[in-house]
């Protein structure tokens, strides 16, 4: 695939596709939705058709550098904890985590989603089912909605992050480095398959793959962190002595009532804080550490919260 910048009456950029029996190709004109900038390198791509157009899928790469997080007073963290009712749920972290602003529950439909195709399989697995090509293409569909949706969910964070830098503010980007959830089966231990299910099939690789990448290409740093324990942990005074059912966590100490997932992006925000602290006002991506150390023995990513005002509500 080679694509050229060309300032012709008919388009501005145009495309070689290759074609079996004519050498060099077919040059066609293409309009991109966004401008091709010169230092990329064109990749594998690939070529569809649907309902009588056609739409060329164009994969660009280009070398960045890594920004390295620095701590500031300008410096704002946007924490995104990876769940499985609510994919993304992202805050920002203001003076140092005393203020949490701008909360978002994103990508809430792919459960549904995801609930919609797994009772159609079942359908065609119970009983024969006419038009049966017709019916597994539909099930194709769910993989490209689903993604459709973390583009978007993803794709909304980084904007954000992008009017923020543009109002003089160095926004960072951290979530929950999510591991070991697909747990193989222990001999002898009952198991829901429904739950099975929604954990094994949860996107947590291509949230984390997205929000990379989408930050790496704007300039801006995202970082994974270890996230053992944060959904259980009270943002607020740090006990372990909580409740959750649900969505709704509430500590049996200070009496806070939360949203359980905004409750762990809340503490994972706070647990980069505490490592950026550690080190002094910068740190390079830390590797996730042992989860029996994450919150016990040290809490120095809670005690940047404890000089803010406490705060109920979702923000």
């Amino acid at each position: 695939m080679k694509i050229e910048l060309r300032n012709t009456k008919i388009a501005q950029y145009w495309a070689r596709i290759p074609v079996k029996g004519r050498r060099g190709g077919v040059w066609v004109a293409i309009k991109p939705h966004c401008q091709i900038e010169p230092d990329t390198e064109i990749c594998e791509s690939k070529l569809l058709k649907c309902n009588r157009d056609f739409y060329l899928h164009i994969v660009v790469q280009r070398e960045v550098e890594i920004p390295k997080p620095e701590l500031t007073d300008k410096t704002i963290i946007i924490a995104c904890d990876i769940g499985e009712a609510n994919p993304i749920v992202a805050v920002e972290l203001w003076n140092y985590g005393a203020e949490r602003r701008n909360v978002k529950f994103l990508g809430k439909e792919i459960r549904g989603i995801r609930a919609l195709y797994s009772r159609i399989r079942k359908v065609i697995g119970r009983k024969k089912v006419k038009h049966g090509a017709k019916v597994l293409d539909r099930i194709d569909r769910e993989s490209r909605k689903v993604k459709d949706m973390l583009h978007k969910a993803t794709r909304s964070i980084i904007e954000r992050a992008e009017e923020l830098k543009k109002k003089g503010f160095r926004p960072l980007i951290v979530y929950g480095d999510l591991k070991n959830v697909r747990k193989p089966h222990i001999k002898g231990k009952t198991r829901c398959r429904r739950n099975n299910r929604k954990v094994h099939t949860m996107p947590s690789y291509k949230i984390k793959h997205m929000l990379t990448y989408k930050a790496l290409w704007e300039g801006m740093p995202c970082l994974g962190i270890n996230e053992s324990y944060t959904s259980q942990l009270c943002w607020r005074c740090g006990s372990l002595n909580t409740e959750i059912r649900k969505r709704l966590f509430r500590c049996k100490d200070c009496g806070l009532e939360y949203n359980r997932d905004l409750n762990g992006a809340v503490n994972i925000g706070n647990r980069l804080l505490g490592y950026m602290l550690n080190s002094r006002g910068s740190c390079e991506p830390p590797l996730t550490s042992p989860a029996i150390n994450a919150p016990k023995g040290d809490l120095s990513a809670i005690s940047v919260c404890e000089g803010g005002s406490p705060c109920d509500s979702w923000g």
